[in-house]
């Protein structure tokens, strides 16, 4: 027995309604909100571990790229870094979602799903969801 496409179209319109809109609507990655404090000429980042653990990336990789995209210097304890100087809280938020969108993110696809691989002298970006791949500076 064949089956129309105008049945398939309903049912995949059926099926599609039917699932539960927390599913549906909801991200299956999401970033802890950054815990910035400033205390007087220091600038601390108290939540730094609970993100890269959430990026699923080497902690130094991301504390020296918000050093050097924020232009100062600073300290990584436990699960916290410290800033030399007073950091707006805005322009570190800033810097970490472009490090995700630099480093995390699929190019094609935008899933989180990804990971460095070396192929020669180049670090490349592979997507374990799509597949793709691109190269980054790291």
């Amino acid at each position: 027995m064949a089956v129309s496409d105008h049945d398939y179209e309903s049912l995949l319109d059926r099926a599609r309604e039917r699932i539960p809109k927390n599913i549906s609507e909801r991200s299956r990655w999401t970033m802890p909100e950054p815990d910035i404090m400033i205390e007087g000429s220091q600038t601390i980042l108290r939540n730094f571990s609970d993100i890269v653990d959430a990026m699923d990336r080497d902690a130094n990789h991301v504390f020296q790229y918000l050093l050097n995209e924020l232009g100062t210097s600073g300290s990584r304890e436990q699960v916290r870094i410290m800033f030399k100087g007073r950091v707006p809280p805005k322009r570190i938020k800033e810097k970490i979602v472009s490090y995700v969108k630099t480093y995390i993110l699929c190019g094609e696809c935008k899933a989180p799903d990804t990971r460095f691989v070396r192929e020669d002298r180049t670090t490349l970006l592979k997507c374990q969801a799509c597949g793709a791949t691109r190269p980054v500076r790291l």
